[in-house]
């Protein structure tokens, strides 16, 4: 673009001059107690609702071992398929 293409473009005037958005400061106050009392809350409910609850153990070695299983047939599919595609 010239500077004639530009000089009578309203879309070139605004992106020339960008505005920057900022909160109130009153509002942004308002917006930081908010979310304070939230955690303090959501910190009050977590100690009272005592310790998370673990999954046995077998549960834990099995997820992994199923994702690991996925994967690889994934693997295997690609890696079959690009064979497939360059005929070897």
């Amino acid at each position: 673009m010239n500077e004639y293409e530009v000089s009578g473009d309203r879309v070139m005037d605004v992106l020339s001059s960008p505005v920057t958005h900022e909160p109130d400061a009153v509002r942004a106050a308002q917006t930081r107690i908010r979310c304070r009392t939230s955690l303090l809350q959501h910190a009050r409910r977590s100690r009272v609702a005592g310790p998370a609850i673990r999954p046995p153990d077998w549960r834990r070695a099995l997820e992994p071992a199923i994702v690991g299983g996925l994967c690889a047939v994934y693997l295997f599919e690609v890696l079959s398929r690009a064979l497939e595609l360059y005929r070897f």
